[in-house]
Formats: structure tokens, C-alpha cells, sequence
């Protein structure tokens, strides 16, 4: 899962020499109201106008939502023969975990950037919720396992989308959209779901700490 689109201010310019007048495009806005902000490190990053999000120094992780792309058992189950295929538990099992490693990089990643991980709402605290629409494993193992049935070029992919509220007015500030891929080598390797899992809480982990970087860095939209 790789990325990174952008947050661009708009601003109305007019030039001071009449006759060389002109405006600027507008900025893209969002339908609640947050224009694109130019970001190295995103596909989708909107802030709303005049927040300033290095004012925050605290953040309350809610637990992320994490689900499987649309058709996406039925597509795995299509490759295996009946007495290799997923159950909903077994989905209920990747989904789990993906919600457990999502919310841990959250936290990790603000905490070491000197954030203060809060429980209770108040001035300066941002409410940090995490989630992925549309997770998709490529070569997700089930027990016993068989070592010899299952290999992928990467473990998989997913959208990471970051909102970042208020905590005490609950107004939605920022939010990130970006598109990944978890990677292990550009050639075919047996997969585990413990290398499945490897590879998407690192692919959690580098995201969440640009997510942290980028809000301290992130200028005042006007």
C-alpha cells in the first residue's frame, strides 16, 4: 500500500496592478466542508479552514474499524477446494487483529512524536478514529496449516483512513485517505498468517507515524 496526494490552500488573489489582475482556482472542499491540504505522504489529506492541529497535544485512539473488501470471501474461498475454505469466523479472526494492530500503531505512533494518549475528552485533546473500508488478504492461511498451498508477491492491501475530531465539540478537523500496500518481495513467497500479520501491522505502522508527522507539521488553512 504505497501513496500521497495533497493539501493545497485556495485563496482568492488579486494582484495590485489592475490590469494584471486575477483569481486563483479554488480549492478543492470536501461535501462537510475541509479543503485538500499538499501533503508528500498521502493520497487524500483535507483539513478544516482555520484548525490548527499543532495546538493538539493530546489524543484519545478509538478502537478501529476495519472490514473486508466487498466479495472478498467469496473470491478467496473461489481458489480453494471446499475443505480449504474461510469461515466468518476465520474472517471475524483477520478482522481482530487488523483492528487490534491499526489501533496499537495509532497510539504508538502519536506517543512517540510526544503526544499524550488521553482517555477523557477536553481542551487540546483530538479524537483520533481510525478505520479500513476495504482490507483484502491474498493469501490468508487457516489451520492446520499447509505451508506447500499458499504464496503471494504481497500480503495484501488496504485503504487507511484517519478522522481527527474535537473531542469536546466532536467538529471533524482532518482526515487522511490513503491507499497501501503491504509488501514482503517482488517474487512469490509462502505466506502464514503470521506473516500476513507481519506485514500489514508494518505496512500500520509507517502510516500512522507519517499520519502523526504530517499533523504537527500541517500549516493553518486560512
Amino acid at each position: 500500500m504505497s501513496t500521497k496526494t495533497s493539501f493545497i490552500a485556495l485563496i482568492l488573489g488579486i494582484c495590485s496592478v489592475p490590469f494584471a489582475a486575477q483569481a486563483q482556482a479554488p480549492v478543492p472542499m470536501s461535501s462537510d466542508g475541509m479543503v485538500a491540504v499538499q501533503s508528500t505522504s498521502f493520497d487524500e489529506f483535507y483539513l478544516r479552514p482555520k484548525t490548527d492541529l499543532a495546538s493538539y497535544r493530546k489524543v484519545i485512539v478509538e478502537p478501529a474499524q476495519v472490514s473486508m473488501q466487498k466479495g472478498w470471501l467469496k473470491s478467496i474461498n473461489g481458489t480453494r477446494d471446499v475443505t480449504r475454505w474461510l469461515t466468518q469466523t476465520d474472517v471475524r479472526g483477520i478482522v481482530d487483529a487488523a483492528n487490534t494492530a491499526m489501533s496499537s500503531s495509532v497510539a504508538t505512533a502519536f506517543k512517540g512524536r510526544g503526544y499524550e494518549v488521553a482517555t477523557v475528552a477536553g481542551p487540546g485533546v483530538l479524537r483520533l478514529l481510525p478505520s479500513v473500508p476495504d482490507l483484502w488478504v491474498n493469501a490468508p492461511g487457516i489451520a492446520p496449516y499447509d505451508p506447500a498451498r499458499y504464496a503471494s508477491v504481497d500480503a495484501g492491501d488496504a485503504t487507511l483512513i484517519l478522522e481527527a475530531r474535537d473531542s469536546v465539540s466532536g467538529t471533524l478537523l482532518a482526515r487522511v485517505v490513503d491507499r497501501r500496500t503491504a509488501r514482503q518481495t517482488f517474487r512469490l513467497n509462502q505466506t502464514t498468517t503470521a506473516s500476513n500479520y507481519f506485514w500489514f501491522e508494518t505496512m500500520s505502522d509507517r502510516w500512522a507515524t507519517n499520519v502523526a508527522r504530517e499533523f504537527e507539521a500541517v500549516q493553518v488553512q486560512p
